[in-house]
C-alpha cells in the first residue's frame, strides 16, 4: 500500500509537474502571441485617449472667457485692467494647467492704470425749445478730462489737411469722422487728425463712426513705456477725446447742418499704478535643437471681444492641450504658451514690453513668435461708401503677415489645407496686432494669420458673429504651422528671417530666403 500510494504519489506528483510544464510552455507561447498582439496592434496613443478638440470644446473656452468679459455690462464690459482682467488671467492659468503644459506661471508686471471714473457727452438744446440729448460716448484711454466744459461744435471730415484747412477749431469741440481701413486700421491714424487738432487749438475732439453703431475702444496717449517691470511716467493726450457710433455722429452732422450747435463733456479718471499678468506655460523639447517656439496673442479685450482676441485664447488652450499630448521625444525644440495682457492699452505700455525684458535668454534662439490673434468669424463689408453695412454670406477676409517668405510658404500651406474664405499676403514685416512693438522690435522671427471683421473694438464684437466651426479651422490651420515649425531644419528660418531687428549675433547663419515666386500656389483660387 505505500508503494502503492508512493507510484500513486509519484504519478500524482509526475501528472503535476507535466501539467506545470505543459502549462509553462503553452503560456510562453501564448504570451509571446499576446505579445505581438499588443505590439502590432493600433492601440490609441495618449492624444487619442484625451476627449478630442472639436468645435465643440473650443467653444466652451470661448463661452467662459466672453462671460467675464461681459459681466460688468455694457461699454463696462472688457477684459481690462479691472475684475475681468484678473478673472480672465486665472482662468488661463487653470486651462493651460489643465492642457498639460509645465511651469505654468504667472509673469507680473506693474503698469499705470488710466481709468475713466465718470463720463458723459451731451449735445445741448438751443434755448428755443429744443431739450439736451445724451449721447452714447465712449473715452479714448489715456486722454485729459474734463470738467463740464461746454463748447462749439466744428465738423472736419475726415480730418485731413485739407478738411481742416479754413476751418477755425481753436477752443472748440472738433467733429472727426472715422472708418476702419482693412477693419482694423482707425482713418485718424492716416489723416494725424488728433494732432492737428491739437495742433490748431481744439480744446477737444468727437471721433463719430461712419459705418458701426457704437462707440470704439482704443488708446490714444501712453500710460508710461514698462522698464523693468515697472511703467515710466505716462504720458496722456492733452485733450478729451470721446468716441460715437454712426448714428449719433449722424445726429450731429444734421444739428450742425441747421445751424452751430454746443456740447457738454464730462471726463473724470484716475491714473496709478496697479498690477498685471502675462500667463505662460511651457512644453520642454527633446534637447536637439536649442530653439524655442513662443505661440502666443493678448487676452484684453475692448467689450465683448469676442474676434478680439477670445476667440483666439480658446482657440490658445486648446493648441496647448493637443500639443501636450505628443511626446517630448517628438518635439525638438522647446514650445512657450504665452497670453499676453494689454495690446488694446497700448503694446509699449504692458505685457508685451515686460514679456520680451523678462527673457533676455531668448533673445537670437527664437524659430518664430506665432501670433495668435483674430481666428475667424463671418464677413461684412461697407456697400461701396454708403456707411451701409451688408453680410457677405462668407468668412471674413484674412491675411497673412511675416518676416521671410519662408515662414509664409509655411502659412499659405496651412491656409489652403483648411481655409473657407480668401485670404491676402502683407508685405514682409509689416509687424501689424502683438508683433507691434516689442515683439517685432527684439528681432523674433514673427508670423500671424489674422481676421477682424467690421464690428471689431466695439460693443457689437459679439459671439453670435462668430461660428465654433471657423474658429476650429483657423485652430487646425495654426496647429498645421507649428507643427511645421517645430519640424523645421536647425537653423534655417532664424537664418532666413529678414526681420529688421534681427538679433545681434545671427549674422552668421544668415540663409537664402524663398522668394514670392516660390510660394505654394492656391489649389482652388478665391
Amino acid at each position: 500500500e505505500a508503494e502503492e500510494a508512493t507510484m500513486i504519489n509519484g504519478r500524482v506528483v509526475t501528472a503535476i509537474v507535466l501539467r506545470r510544464s505543459m502549462s509553462t510552455a503553452l503560456g510562453r507561447i501564448v504570451g509571446g502571441l499576446v505579445v505581438g498582439l499588443v505590439l502590432s496592434f493600433p492601440w490609441p496613443t495618449p492624444a487619442d485617449l484625451l476627449p478630442p478638440l472639436t468645435p465643440a470644446s473650443i467653444r466652451t473656452h470661448h463661452e467662459a472667457l466672453v462671460a467675464i468679459s461681459t459681466r460688468a455690462g455694457g461699454l463696462e464690459s472688457g477684459i481690462r485692467l479691472n475684475q475681468a482682467g484678473g478673472e480672465a488671467a486665472e482662468y488661463l492659468r487653470r486651462g493651460y494647467e489643465t492642457a498639460g503644459l509645465r511651469n505654468v506661471r504667472l509673469e507680473e508686471f506693474h503698469p499705470n492704470r488710466w481709468w475713466p471714473e465718470a463720463y458723459e457727452l451731451t449735445l445741448l438744446g438751443n434755448g428755443g425749445g429744443s431739450e439736451d440729448v445724451p449721447i452714447g460716448a465712449f473715452p479714448l484711454w489715456h486722454c485729459e478730462g474734463a470738467d463740464n466744459l461746454e463748447l462749439e461744435v466744428v465738423h472736419v471730415g475726415f480730418g485731413t489737411s485739407g478738411e481742416f484747412r479754413g476751418v477755425d477749431v481753436k477752443g472748440k469741440a472738433v467733429l472727426v469722422e472715422m472708418k476702419r481701413i482693412l477693419h482694423f486700421i482707425a482713418s485718424h491714424r492716416y489723416t494725424d487728425a488728433l494732432e492737428r487738432a491739437r495742433e490748431k487749438g481744439a480744446a477737444a475732439v468727437i471721433l463719430a463712426e461712419t459705418r458701426v453703431d457704437s462707440p470704439n475702444g482704443n488708446p490714444v496717449g501712453s500710460a508710461g513705456k514698462i522698464e523693468a517691470g515697472k511703467a515710466k511716467t505716462a504720458e496722456l493726450f492733452p485733450l478729451p477725446v470721446f468716441s460715437i457710433g454712426k448714428s449719433d455722429g449722424q445726429k450731429l452732422r444734421a444739428r450742425l447742418d441747421a445751424g452751430p450747435i454746443r456740447v457738454r463733456m464730462n471726463l473724470a479718471y484716475s491714473l496709478g499704478p496697479t498690477r498685471a499678468v502675462n500667463v505662460v506655460g511651457e512644453l520642454p523639447g527633446n534637447g536637439k535643437i536649442d530653439e524655442y517656439v513662443v505661440v502666443g496673442g493678448h487676452y484684453d479685450s475692448w467689450f465683448d471681444g469676442a474676434i478680439d482676441n477670445l476667440g483666439s485664447q480658446a482657440s490658445l488652450l486648446e493648441m496647448a492641450r493637443h500639443f501636450a499630448s505628443v511626446p517630448r521625444d517628438r518635439r525638438d525644440r522647446t514650445l512657450i504658451f504665452v497670453s499676453i495682457f494689454g495690446h488694446e492699452l497700448g503694446n509699449d505700455e504692458m505685457g508685451h514690453a515686460a514679456f520680451v525684458q523678462q527673457h533676455p535668454e531668448l533673445r537670437g534662439k527664437i524659430t518664430c513668435f506665432v501670433n495668435i490673434d483674430g481666428s475667424g468669424s463671418w464677413g461684412w463689408e461697407e456697400k461701396g461708401d454708403s456707411g451701409e453695412i451688408l453680410p457677405t454670406g462668407r468668412e471674413d477676409k484674412g491675411g497673412i503677415f511675416a518676416t521671410s517668405w519662408a515662414l509664409a510658404a509655411i502659412a499659405h500651406e496651412a491656409v489652403y489645407a483648411h481655409a473657407e474664405g480668401s485670404w491676402g499676403q502683407y508685405p514682409l514685416n509689416s509687424l501689424v496686432a502683438d508683433l507691434q512693438g516689442p515683439i517685432g522690435d527684439s528681432g523674433y522671427p514673427c508670423l500671424l494669420l489674422i481676421s477682424k471683421h467690421i464690428y471689431y473694438h466695439s460693443t457689437l464684437d459679439t459671439l453670435d458673429r462668430i461660428a465654433p466651426e471657423q474658429v476650429y479651422r483657423r485652430t487646425l490651420m495654426n496647429i498645421q504651422v507649428i507643427q511645421d515649425i517645430l519640424d523645421s531644419a536647425e537653423g534655417y528660418l532664424t537664418g532666413v528671417d529678414t526681420n529688421p531687428n534681427r538679433a545681434p549675433g545671427s549674422a552668421d547663419t544668415r540663409q537664402t530666403d524663398l522668394s514670392p515666386d516660390d510660394l505654394p500656389a492656391n489649389p482652388r483660387p478665391w
